[in-house]
């Protein structure tokens, strides 16, 4: 069964949550009014966050956790696997291992997106074969703890490659990743480099493990030209399982993600 969730943020401000991180347990509220199965966690760092507590509060609403979205700390503290410096990608395995043990407490994956960005020009294949093995290590500890880590594909004007459906799947292959590695598709990046949206779904096939929802223009759906139900219809007929998360700009105003959030979810499961 597809689940939903959407996003907060629990340290810093984010553009994707409409609460603000002192307001998390209001946004853990919304979340269980509005029908949601779950939070999708945006975490820069765990200085002073107590994932225990955390834990705690998401049971209180009777809420899972989907996935740790990690990309805060590509901006705040310049962090990526991708980085000519090797101290900064030892500091950005350490951070995604802290990434991890949180999931393994929440029962959630890890979102790898912007951690991935390179500081530098690189072919595809070396691209491919630098980030598998800056990968490894933490994809090792992630299957010890019974996590997955999930990338995420983004549009060709954030960053250099993986862009598309096929592009990950050539990822998966030629890094010859395991079963705990999966893909994180965005209707709005993939509105950009996926040609077909029910080839790329099929082509994805079980590596599909988390869906972004936004509409055409990132605004909350139904304030851009994405079919949003069909895209649904889509991942239903496919026999996706896995959850789709609300990740849009607070536009056209936070009230409106508020306010409309309930009732497009009652509009999907009615399909």
């Amino acid at each position: 069964m597809i689940t939903f969730s959407a996003t907060l943020t629990c340290r810093f401000d984010a553009i994707f949550s409409p609460f603000a991180p002192h307001e998390l347990e209001q946004g853990f509220a919304w979340l269980a009014n509005s029908g949601f199965d779950a939070a999708e966690l945006t975490i820069n760092d765990y200085d002073g966050l107590d994932i225990r507590q955390l834990k705690q509060q998401l049971d209180q609403f009777r809420l899972g956790c989907t996935t740790i979205a990690t990309g805060q700390a590509r901006k705040r503290d310049g962090l990526s696997l991708l980085s000519s410096d090797p101290n900064v990608v030892r500091k950005t395995q350490q951070r995604l291992r802290e990434h991890i043990d949180a999931a393994a407490l929440l029962g959630s994956q890890v979102t790898l997106g912007s951690l991935r960005a390179p500081d530098r020009a690189m072919s595809k294949v070396e691209y491919i074969h630098q980030l598998a093995e800056a990968m490894q290590p933490c994809v090792d500890y992630a299957r010890q703890c019974d996590v997955s880590i999930i990338i995420e594909a983004l549009n060709r004007y954030e960053i250099s490659h993986l862009h598309s459906a096929a592009d990950m799947m050539e990822f998966m292959a030629l890094s010859d990743a395991p079963n705990n590695v999966g893909i994180l598709w965005d209707v709005f990046h993939a509105n950009i480099e996926d040609p077909d949206f029910a080839s790329a779904i099929a082509h994805m096939g079980s590596r599909l493990h988390h869906v972004h929802l936004a509409d055409s223009n990132r605004h909350f759906p139904g304030y851009g030209h994405l079919p949003v139900e069909s895209i649904y219809n889509m991942l239903q007929g496919a026999g996706y399982q896995g959850a789709i998360s609300l990740e849009c700009f607070c536009l056209p105003s936070k009230e409106a993600v508020i306010q409309g959030a309930g009732p497009l979810l009652k509009r999907l499961r009615a399909l």
